[in-house]
């Protein structure tokens, strides 16, 4: 499963960005995204999260052999499922261009 975050706003409105392979992570942090991603119901992903001062706006794609998802969030609107994820996923944050 590959995941991709982009990341941008906060104070600074720093735009960061990261693309994981579940394969090439320890067998914990693979399960978790696994499970993060299961658990999520990506038909009620919110479109319109809009932006919210000095808060971040998520962008997330998640490609399986099956499927891919993607949806964008802001601190507000991350469901309760994906933020084990995210959490994961802003460890391997780099600074980028979207």
């Amino acid at each position: 499963m590959k995941v991709q975050l982009k990341q941008s706003g906060g104070f600074m409105g720093m735009l960061k960005e990261c693309t994981l392979d579940t394969h090439a992570l320890e067998p914990e942090e693979a399960d978790t995204i696994r499970d993060s991603v299961n658990r999520t119901d990506w038909n009620q992903a919110d479109q319109n999260s809009g932006r919210s001062r000095d808060g971040y706006h998520y962008y997330l794609l998640v490609e399986d052999q099956q499927q891919t998802y993607s949806a964008e969030y802001t601190d507000q609107t991350l469901p309760e499922s994906l933020k084990p994820l995210i959490a994961i996923l802003k460890r391997y944050l780099k600074a980028g261009r979207f």
